[in-house]
């Protein structure tokens, strides 16, 4: 089956980018990706396999207000030049779902998150603090955007979303979706990969995209309490970084002085696996994230996961079994960066076999398998059946993990 996917950028190393790659390589069906903005040197390499078709006019990947207006509007008004592809998946994270507006095959929604910083209270609260101008702009232009957003979301013959959290966002923003299903991304269980015997190094790790939403500031000033109360340890930062978050890591550096703080910027897949396997921890400072597959890669390579309390972590992540969800404050963090690095490179607290299990219920192949069908009843069929065992659904093993967990030494 011939299927079209529309993403608006495909440009850095990020999990929505992981997400296309695992649907373009491990799908039954065959893909064309469609994009206004492609950068193969700036995504995964594996994508340079798949379909790509770059729209025109392109499209900047500047989040200034006036961009995002003018993206809104040239995807609003492009036709995708389609072949002979039997059904559309529009991956939305706010701005994609414009491009139904003159596309009229049957179309599915995979929704990342409803426009983030309307739509999310933690992301727009943090937008006012940081420019209060372009917050006040942003609530003068919702009104609009969100009435044509309803309008482009009834044209969805299904909606899935990326979790529990993103499916409340769909409901509070009163976005017109019949039924939603929460599908989780998964992770590559053979690229991130268990490593029981090997010792954990004296380092807490930071994966993933290096921007000012992932509260990265929040991992350097909890390194220096914890050192301040005696934790020998120190910090990686591994993840890309696009040319509007540059300013973003400067600050970070500064943030950083006079502590034992790596950056490493575009970490390759084998460097990062690597960072996962030897760390005592990695710390995820997201505030709300919507997912979040760095949880997922940490846990299959038996890191175990320090994490705000808070969206898709709460999803993922089983406090005191493969993780801890904590206060967003750099004392709750640094309080458990101590305990973590107390407990020695063999880290007794968390299993590795504990943390591996637990992500290997959110497998890629099973991810893009219920895609798959989705998009072939859609065909077929006009309607979506249910699975018998959706991933959403799958039965959370949170009290056999821990009692395995109780009965192994660590390794």
């Amino acid at each position: 089956m011939k299927l079209a996917l529309y993403h608006p950028w495909i440009y850095v190393t990020g999990g929505i980018e992981r997400t296309l790659l695992n649907i373009a390589s491990r799908s039954r069906h065959d893909w064309t990706l469609y994009t206004h903005h492609y950068d193969s040197a700036g995504t995964f390499p594996g994508l340079r396999d798949a379909r790509i078709v770059v729209l025109e006019p392109q499209v900047s990947v500047r989040r200034a207000l006036p961009a995002l207006a003018q993206a809104a509007w040239r995807i609003g008004r492009t036709q995708l030049p389609l072949r002979d592809e039997e059904a559309l998946l529009v991956s939305s994270e706010g701005l994609g779902d414009f491009v139904v507006a003159k596309n009229d095959l049957p179309t599915v929604c995979y929704c990342h998150t409803p426009l983030k910083i309307l739509h999310d209270p933690v992301t727009r609260q943090a937008l006012r603090s940081r420019s209060f101008r372009k917050y006040a702009a942003l609530r003068f232009l919702a009104p609009g955007f969100n009435a044509v957003d309803r309008r482009m979301w009834k044209r969805y013959r299904y909606v899935l979303a990326n979790s529990q959290e993103t499916a409340h966002r769909i409901e509070r923003a009163g976005l017109p979706a019949k039924e939603i299903e929460v599908l989780h991304p998964g992770v590559d269980l053979d690229q991130f990969t268990l490593h029981p015997t090997l010792p954990r190094e004296r380092f807490f790790l930071v994966a993933g995209r290096i921007m000012w939403e992932k509260r990265i500031e929040l991992a350097i000033q909890a390194l220096r309490v914890a050192r301040q109360n005696g934790t020998d340890a120190s910090l990686v930062i591994a993840g890309g970084v696009d040319s509007k978050s540059r300013p973003y890591l400067e600050t970070l550096r500064q943030h950083a002085a006079g502590l034992p703080v790596e950056f490493l910027i575009h970490p390759s897949d084998e460097e990062l696996a690597a960072l996962y396997a030897r760390c005592m921890a990695v710390v995820f400072t997201a505030p709300n994230e919507d997912w979040g597959i760095v949880p997922l890669e940490a846990m299959a390579s038996g890191a175990p996961v320090v994490a705000v309390d808070a969206g898709g972590p709460r999803e993922s992540v089983i406090h005191n079994v493969t993780g801890w969800l904590l206060p967003p404050t750099p004392w709750a963090f640094a309080e458990q960066m101590k305990i973590i690095a107390d407990d020695g490179p063999n880290g007794r607290l968390i299993s590795r076999r504990a943390t591996r299990r637990r992500a290997q219920q959110f497998a890629a192949d099973a991810f893009v398998q219920r895609l798959d069908d989705v998009m072939e009843d859609v065909v077929l069929n006009g309607a979506v059946a249910r699975p018998i065992l959706p991933v959403a659904h799958l039965p959370v093993p949170g009290l056999q993990i821990a009692r395995s967990a109780a009965d192994e030494s660590g390794a």
